[in-house]
């Protein structure tokens, strides 16, 4: 019979049909054996699959016969053994192959990948239990610079993609979808550029799939959401994706998470998300329209985080009511972040609110109106309030004093007025208040001073009149004040001063505590090692010292231009340091003075 030629790529299918042709170039199993039996001649089919890797790795191809590829095939047993093996052998000539097309390995991960070495001993490579195939590849963070080759698409046993955070460029290589094994892709954190590849349609066992922080752009595939239904954690988020979301979303009813974050898509949010299981949806960044997706919201009842900040999206009733939408948000019993911030959106903050059990709010930068409703106290957990920069009016409430839990209080850049409540000093959680730019009267209450955790304290741009009270001083993580453009009188009390940071606790004290075990990261080294050698005093002088530099540091870096000390303050705190170190013990440094001088008159 006519013999018939079949030339098989050592890379492609030939490896799995043909694995083990051996042969380099047109060679047969006669010339290779010289018409002996193996057995006689030392021809193994372990000798064989070696000769095989080396032509793999070197990208050569090899010829055989019809009539001679069943006379290997019995050489070689053709047992499940050998078959084993081949399918570990094609796995390994697959890494090495990638390893080649790596440019930069600094952190030398793929330093065993190596002819001698077990491929189920690579780095980051994870066989199954039985040692019959490559079934995880993670070089997370790997500092790996090179193009996303296809050959990884030769892995077909693959369950594990992860080459997160690296350097990684180019596109993605359509014949990934080869890999129909895959539950896991993850390429997220990489320089990719281009589109979703269509063909990833194909990839029918897909769970969670993380693209984000590339440089893809175009639509998302319909196909791909149409018949991956397995699909359950989708993270494509800060990426440069356009077009609509495809409505084929819905169609994976596991799926629990969506993050689009930071993209440019346009339309509106699809009903389909409703035959899903959406337990955290984040939309925050796009370009979508149309109202509050209240009916959608409704039928999510495993929904805990709602991110849909920053869209172009509106209230009901031609922006003017936001009860419709938090009605919904009812059936959401286990509901804890919603972010609506910067979207313009018009209306009261509606009763329903309390309803919530929530424990982030962020409604920022809208056109919200009205006061804030009493039974916002019912909302026991949460953490951070947010009403920043919209037309609130009226007085605080003083039920906002029961939310024992909050943490964060932004209600700057409205209309409020009246008082500030005393009950606010019952918030002992506090470490953030923001009552700035509002139109509030009268005097700061002294139970302010009970908030012992605020760090930040935004009192500025109001009509706030008396003195400051001293109970201040008890604020010990107090380190931003701003009461600035008001109508306070008097001097600053002593207690808010250098030693408001604690009993016997100065400015620079304070900064050496906090920055103990990490101060050697801002003073020489070379300094450092000799000051060990010195004696305790000369040690404790430079204590001094470094306390005072970075006092200095502190006040050169205030937010103000205008409470910076001049360049001749420093010059001359600096000289005084100087002295201080040659011996001058009655040297002062005028960073220790800060504030504590200063007097207020009125506006």
């Amino acid at each position: 019979m006519e013999q018939k030629n079949v030339l098989l790529s050592a890379l492609g299918v030939g490896v799995g049909l043909g694995v083990g042709l051996g042969l380099a170039s047109g060679q047969t199993i006669n010339k290779w054996t010289g018409n002996n039996s193996a057995s006689s001649n030392g021809v193994t089919a372990e000798k064989m699959e070696q000769e095989l890797l080396r032509q793999v790795v070197e990208g050569r191809e090899s010829k055989i016969t019809f009539d001679e590829f069943p006379y290997y095939l019995r050489l070689a047993g053709f047992s499940h053994h050998h078959h084993t093996r081949r399918s570990l052998l094609t796995d390994k000539a697959t890494l090495l192959a990638f390893k080649s097309t790596i440019i930069s390995d600094p952190n030398a991960t793929l330093a065993n990948w190596e002819e001698t070495v077990d491929v189920c001993n690579f780095t980051g490579v994870t066989c199954n239990k039985q040692r019959h195939r490559v079934v995880e590849l993670n070089l997370t963070s790997c500092r790996l610079l090179g193009q996303l080759s296809h050959i990884l698409s030769n892995l077909t046993g693959l369950r594990y993609l992860v080459l997160s955070n690296n350097h990684f460029y180019g596109t993605i290589p359509p014949e990934l979808s080869k890999l129909r094994n895959l539950h896991f892709l993850q390429l997220d954190g990489n320089n990719l550029r281009g589109r979703i590849p269509e063909s990833f349609a194909q990839f029918s066992n897909l769970t969670l799939l993380f693209l984000f922080e590339n440089y893809l752009t175009g639509t998302l595939p319909a196909s791909f959401f149409a018949n991956c239904t397995s699909l359950a954690n989708i993270d494509i988020s800060y990426n440069f994706f356009t077009g609509k979301i495809p409505g084929e979303i819905g169609n994976s009813p596991g799926l629990w998470n969506l993050n689009l974050y930071n993209n440019q898509f346009t339309g509106q949010v699809p009903e389909s998300l409703i035959n899903t299981s959406m337990y955290s949806l984040d939309l925050e960044y796009n370009h979508l329209s149309g109202e509050l997706p209240s009916d959608i919201v409704a039928k999510l009842p495993s929904l805990k985080n709602l991110h849909l900040s920053y869209n172009n999206m509106v209230s009901h009733d031609r922006n003017t009511d936001l009860d419709p939408f938090f009605s919904a948000l009812g059936n959401c019993t286990d509901l804890d972040e919603i972010e609506l911030a910067g979207m313009g959106l018009g209306g009261a903050l509606p009763s329903s609110i309390g309803r919530l059990n929530l424990s982030q709010l962020l409604l920022q930068e809208n056109h919200i109106t009205g006061s804030i409703p009493w039974n916002i106290a019912n909302i026991s957990r949460l953490m951070t309030l947010n009403l920043t920069s919209n037309l609130l009016n009226g007085t605080i409430p003083e039920e906002i004093s029961l939310l024992s839990k909050l943490e964060q209080l932004f209600l700057s850049h409205n209309l409020f007025s009246g008082e500030i409540p005393v009950a606010l000093g019952q918030l002992s959680h506090l470490g953030l208040l923001d009552l700035s730019h509002n139109k509030f009267s009268g005097e700061i209450p002294a139970s302010l001073g009970n908030l012992v955790r605020v760090n930040s304290l935004f009192l500025n741009n109001n009509f706030l009149s008396g003195s400051i009270p001293s109970t201040l001083g008890q604020c010990y993580d107090l380190y931003r004040l701003d009461l600035s453009y008001n109508r306070l009188t008097g001097s600053i009390p002593p207690e808010i001063s250098d030693d408001m940071f604690g009993v016997g606790i100065s400015l620079h004290k304070w900064v050496r505590n906090h920055y103990h075990g990490r101060i050697e990261k801002v003073i020489d080294s070379s300094l450092m090692r000799s000051l060990r050698e010195q004696s305790t005093e000369v040690k404790r002088m430079w204590d001094v010292a470094i306390g005072e530099l970075m006092e200095l540091g502190i006040l050169c870096t205030q937010e103000s231009p205008s409470t910076r000390p001049t360049m001749l303050d420093c010059a001359d705190d600096l000289d005084r340091l100087k002295r201080y170190l040659g011996g001058d013990t009655t040297a002062t440094f005028a960073s220790s003075l800060g504030i504590s001088s200063s007097t207020l008159d009125d506006d």
